[in-house]
């Protein structure tokens, strides 16, 4: 159906008047009165009675039965354009882990909130093996752990990796490089950050009893520091609290172990999604990429040229003849 002619059936309606129905639509009189015309033998019904020498019409019934349909037709046909002009949402969920969630991804959401595109991010803070799990079940889209995982129909790509150093509330020595000798285990907030953490922590920091206090949170490790509190965390942590927090960060005088981080998707979601998708992993990888020359040159303001950091191996060598 032509929206000219039942245009200006609604309007002629309207008005009761042809003269002032042309004036609305700025059309002529006779335009007027052939759509009206072409809409009356389409439909095979006569809709409007003029009589003869007078400029007011008249709608017959069935025009009076036809406005209602006319009406919301119009109001349809203008929710459409509406709808096809409006800007496309894009409509995503993600998994992540506390840290990467509150630390390295928290100046990416107030990027997507200026973004062009409309998006609607759904979050879940989960722990690694509810991330797999989660996307693997098309719970969520895209996950962000911190272990690599082979799943059948999962892809997994590792987008991120950084070092650790320690948080105190204020400076532990005179020294700007710390080494496990400088640190009182007894007063450390002991957070695991994964695996191969956990091995280079036992080898260098030996486990005396049980921590006063291990929490899974940065967030929680920093509540509880004091003048005499410490704790170790990843570089994306490091920085947020350098700019936002009253704490000291330290670098340590040996190799850590590199805390990586994987994005994972489903293959079936990937092609159900596609779009989203990969207009969201590719502002995710450029903003990593932008967040790793943040904390490089946040590095830099620590590790001078004159003092280069202790390699691992020396470090163990030189652990074991202390023995």
């Amino acid at each position: 159906m032509n929206s000219e002619l039942i245009e200006t059936f609604a309007v002629v309606a309207n008005a009761k008047n042809i003269t002032k129905s042309a004036a609305l639509l700025y059309v002529s009189q006779a335009t007027v009165s052939h759509r009206i015309t072409q809409l009356e033998d389409r439909l095979g019904v006569k809709l409007v009675v003029r009589n003869k020498g007078s400029k007011q019409t008249e709608l017959t019934l069935s025009g009076k039965n036809f406005l209602p349909l006319a009406q919301s037709w119009l109001r349809l046909n203008h929710d459409m354009d509406a709808f096809q002009k409006r800007p496309r949402s894009l409509e995503l969920s993600i998994g992540l882990v506390d840290s990467v969630n509150n630390y390295l991804f928290s100046d990416f959401y107030n990027e997507l909130k200026h973004d062009p595109l409309d998006w609607h991010l759904t979050v879940k803070t989960l722990h690694t093996q509810e991330i797999y799990d989660q996307v693997k079940m098309n719970m969520i889209d895209i996950g962000f752990p911190l272990g690599e995982q082979i799943l059948s129909g999962t892809r997994v790509k590792e987008i991120h990796s950084e070092k650790l150093m320690v948080v105190s509330r204020h400076k532990i020595n005179d020294n700007s490089t710390l080494f496990p000798i400088d640190l009182d285990t007894e007063n450390q907030i002991f957070i695991n950050w994964g695996h191969d953490y956990l091995q280079w922590h036992n080898r260098f920091f030996p486990p005396s009893g049980t921590p006063k206090f291990i929490v899974d949170s940065a967030k929680v490790a920093l509540d509880l520091l004091d003048d005499t509190f410490w704790f170790i965390a990843p570089y994306s942590v490091c920085i947020q609290l350098y700019k936002t927090s009253e704490c000291c960060i330290s670098k340590l005088g040996l190799d850590t172990p590199s805390r990586n981080l994987y994005m994972i998707t489903n293959g079936l979601t990937e092609q159900i999604k596609r779009l989203p998708m990969v207009l969201f992993k590719r502002r995710v990888m450029q903003y990593i990429r932008r967040k790793e020359h943040s904390i490089k040159d946040m590095l830099n303001d620590f590790y001078t040229e004159d003092r280069k950091l202790h390699s691992y191996k020396a470090f163990i060598h030189e652990f074991d003849r202390e023995k």
